[in-house]
């Protein structure tokens, strides 16, 4: 099944982008009418331009949910934050912090995003006692970003393990309200659990627009759908390019037929596999 419109968009602010550029963009977003729309700034502190950005939202009936680094929460930020119409605000940190957590907000109102990488991902149970400590229950490991040539994040099996391991010793993760995009590090949080979104949804139930105008099927899957400014957010999702994508990632990877994960897992993470191999035939790396 393919949904006419994207329940979830998920857009990459630029930095020092044009307002004006931007408008037109939110405004395309709008016609498209998703349910929840993920919006991520990298800049130090909220600008303006996100703040008009919040604006053209404030009335509608998306929910949107804001990323922001934790170093742009501060009390000018709260203020403005405040009947912004914004759902969630999620405060991007790198590294867990249990020496005091000097700048970490002590509320519940807002969740922490961490961005898994080769370098920190071993610091996630510090980091899930860092949120608990701080009265902080929402926690997103959120998919990453591979516009741009990134080389994909993943745990062999051998890490995973070794990540259920080190959760369980510490007490796992109960009292968190968590998300987790990637099937393999839901496996080493939930042991035992079937990963709850049925395989991959890119171009589906989400799409995403990049820092660069570009749209994509989903953060991780790099492969380029159209261009806001070039033409509409509508057309690119009622594209036929768009929907022949959709088709192929609604079959199972070729390389992935005869695994007895593939009922659990659905093929793994698609995006990961395509910069891989260059193919959505190919399995995820992380199976290895």
């Amino acid at each position: 099944m393919e949904l006419a419109s994207p329940i979830t968009i998920y857009w990459d602010i630029p930095a020092a982008a044009d307002t004006s550029l931007l408008q037109r963009v939110a405004a395309d977003i709008l016609d498209c009418r998703p349910l929840m729309l993920q919006i991520t700034s990298t800049e130090p502190r909220l600008t303006e331009d996100i703040l008009t950005v919040l604006e053209q939202f404030r009335d509608s009936p998306v929910s949107v949910i804001l990323t922001i680094p934790l170093a742009a929460y501060d009390d000018s930020c709260r203020d403005h934050l405040q009947g912004s119409g914004v759902q969630e605000v999620l405060l991007a940190v790198n590294h867990a912090d249990r020496s005091g957590g000097e700048g970490w907000p002590v509320s519940g109102l807002v969740g922490i995003s961490f961005p898994v990488i080769s370098g920190n991902w071993r610091e996630l149970p510090d980091l899930v006692h860092s949120c608990l400590d701080h009265g902080i229950t929402r926690l997103v490991l959120p998919m990453q970003r591979l516009y741009e040539g990134e080389p994909p994040f993943f745990l062999t099996v051998r890490e995973q393990r070794e990540l259920a391991e080190a959760l369980a010793v510490a007490g796992g993760a109960v009292g968190l309200n968590l998300t987790i995009h990637d099937p393999f590090l839901w496996r080493a949080f939930n042991p035992g659990v079937p990963f709850p979104q049925g395989g991959c949804q890119a171009a589906n139930t989400m799409i995403a627009i990049s820092p660069d105008g570009g749209v994509y099927p989903c953060p991780s899957l790099p492969v380029r759908l159209g261009t806001v400014g070039s033409q509409s957010l509508k057309e690119i999702i009622a594209s036929a390019s768009k929907k022949e994508l959709r088709r192929k990632l609604l079959a199972h990877p070729g390389a992935c037929w005869e695994c007895g994960e593939l009922v659990e897992c659905r093929g793994g993470c698609r995006g990961r596999a395509y910069v891989m191999h260059q193919s959505l035939e190919g399995e995820d790396p992380a199976c290895w």
